[in-house]
């Protein structure tokens, strides 16, 4: 099988854990000898190969004297059609948060004359 392309937030987080490194002048070994990493995992990170995890992305903030949302900032809006608009970690979250979902009802159990019920009110 054949390798899937990487996700577009994977790609941005690693493109700014980058921008960052660069502008520290830090090179890769020396961000991945900071982590207790192959230089590889960095490099994966920053080509958005490998997803960072959340505890990851914390130490490298850490690392890089950033604030953890550092990573996250003028994320493109992946909400309309090649609309390149930029939102803030702020935006983003609501973004996520505000997506339509398929709804389903809710169903419970309610007690009944005889027995338990299902209800869907």
């Amino acid at each position: 099988m054949g390798r899937s392309l990487p996700n577009s937030i994977d790609v941005f987080v690693g493109h700014r854990i980058r921008l960052r490194r660069q502008a520290l002048e830090m090179s890769e070994g020396d961000l991945a000898a900071a982590l207790g990493v192959a230089a590889g995992e960095i490099r994966k990170h920053e080509r958005g190969e490998e997803r960072v995890s959340a505890e990851r992305l914390e130490k490298i903030a850490e690392i890089l004297d950033v604030h953890f949302s550092f990573f996250f900032e003028d994320v493109p809006n992946s909400g309309g059609a090649g609309s390149g608009e930029m939102i803030g970690a702020a935006g983003m979250a609501s973004s996520f948060l505000s997506r339509r979902t398929r709804r389903r009802p809710i169903r419970r159990v309610v007690p009944g004359p005889r027995d338990w019920r299902f209800s869907d009110r």
